[in-house]
């Protein structure tokens, strides 16, 4: 290997944080220089051990043999297959009751002041967005969606930002969001946003991003003729509490009603991840997506 390339990997084995493996990234993408093929086989293992030394966790670490190949990885239920992580020592379980969630329990009395400012807030004739970009207008499950505002949202939280002019204009909101137990491994979660579903509206079936996190729905306004469908199971939500389900599972949701469904849509973390999993998951995210970053940009290949 290069000078550059053992640096690299030295930094990586003696990295304790996300920012100092995003260093050693900016070194290696500043060098300027072409990897080489022994750069690429020596990577894997110097990520499984820098991730290794994070936690020594059980759920964790058998993550990270399944992750890189180390142990055969399968998933629980066909209908549980999400895009982007699946985290194999979680039960494969599709809805979730409110009780069966300690943190967003104490939370359910907070529902309806937390409706009445969103009503109130979208009697203010609000712009929404389409919320499937126009750049899906290609895709054969997304397209008839795209740049549509059959499906809307206003986001109060994405990729990291916060909408800070929207959620000065919702303070109750906001100090709800602030108590939830938000799934918190940017960029990819949390998201947190104001949806909107139009009448004669289907929502495709799809899977989400991953198994770690569950969908909450806080209810707004609710039409009859809505439902939503987890794993082949229909439910329709209800005025007082949230509705949750892991997202992992194959879902869809229509609008049979006369008038738009709004919801309010948050990640938070599964309830079977402990403080130690849910933090070293965290951290595992950000090196991974900085260091696939770092070889997109035409460093480590």
């Amino acid at each position: 290997m290069k000078p550059v390339e053992t640096q690299f990997i030295q930094a990586l084995r003696e990295a304790r944080t996300p920012a100092a493996v995003a260093e050693a990234c900016d070194v290696l993408e500043h060098s300027g220089e072409a990897v080489t093929p022994a750069f690429g086989a020596a990577l894997p293992a110097a990520l499984h051990g820098h991730l290794q030394a994070v936690s020594a966790h059980p759920g964790f670490r058998l993550w990270l043999d399944v992750y890189f190949g180390r142990q055969p990885g399968r998933f629980r239920s066909p209908l549980q297959q999400p895009n982007f992580l699946y985290y194999p020592a979680l039960p494969a379980q599709a809805w979730f009751s409110t009780p069966e969630l300690p943190e967003l329990a104490p939370l359910q009395r907070l529902i309806a002041p937390v409706r009445e400012e969103l009503l109130g807030f979208l009697a203010e004739d609000v712009a929404f967005r389409p919320y499937v970009d126009a750049r899906a207008s290609g895709d054969r499950q997304w397209g008839r969606l795209a740049d549509s505002l059959e499906w809307s949202a206003r986001h109060l939280l994405r990729r990291e930002q916060w909408d800070e002019a929207l959620v000065a204009r919702l303070p109750v909101t906001r100090d709800f969001l602030a108590q939830a137990p938000l799934a918190q491994y940017p960029p990819h979660a949390p998201e947190c946003f104001i949806s909107r579903l139009k009448p004669g509206t289907e929502l495709p079936p799809h899977h989400g991003l991953s198994n770690i996190k569950l969908t909450a729905h806080l209810p707004v306004d609710l039409p009859g003729g809505c439902s939503i469908t987890v794993a082949g199971e229909t439910r329709h939500w209800v005025h007082d509490d949230f509705l949750v389900f892991d997202d992992a599972f194959l879902h869809s949701a229509c609008n049979r009603g006369e008038r738009v469904r709004t919801v309010l849509i948050f990640d938070i973390w599964h309830p079977g991840l402990c403080g130690e999993e849910r933090a070293a998951l965290a951290h595992a995210i950000a090196v991974l997506d900085r260091v696939q970053s770092c070889r997109r940009t035409g460093a480590p290949s």
